[in-house]
């Protein structure tokens, strides 16, 4: 089962374990969720150096209309492409907010450890 240190969904910054004080793990549709708020945080091209193919492209996203359809497309296509554990989604949903944010939630269909389709559910914040 893969396992991860655990970030906060809204600043990305590490989690402390309240009861042992270390830093604190996270796993199984959680560590999904987590990286696929993950490859949606990263522009696609903004880590040439490291990897050019990682992050998502935005581009449908900018501008006063916005083609939530597209952008949909375009995320979903890079979480399947960099979390091979994702098989599909079920639903990508936009909501605008105010100074030209956006909330994206999501299901997706994963594989388990086990090889058995789980969901997945989780939302993320374009523009924080």
């Amino acid at each position: 089962m893969a396992r991860d240190l655990m970030t906060d969904p809204k600043t990305g910054d590490f989690v402390i374990d309240p009861n042992t004080h270390d830093l604190a793990m996270v796993e199984g549709a959680d560590e999904i969720a987590q990286r696929i708020r993950a490859t949606w945080d990263i522009y696609f091209g903004e880590m040439s150096h490291l990897d050019p193919d990682i992050g998502s492209d935005y581009s449908n996203l900018l501008g006063k209309n916005p083609n939530f359809e597209y952008a949909a497309d375009d995320m979903e296509a890079a979480v399947i492409a960099q979390v091979p554990e994702v098989i599909s989604f079920d639903s990508v949903n936009f909501t605008k907010l105010p100074a030209r944010h956006v909330q994206v939630d999501f299901v997706a269909t994963y594989i388990d450890e086990d090889q058995n389709e789980q969901q997945v559910e989780g939302g993320y914040e374009i523009g924080s």
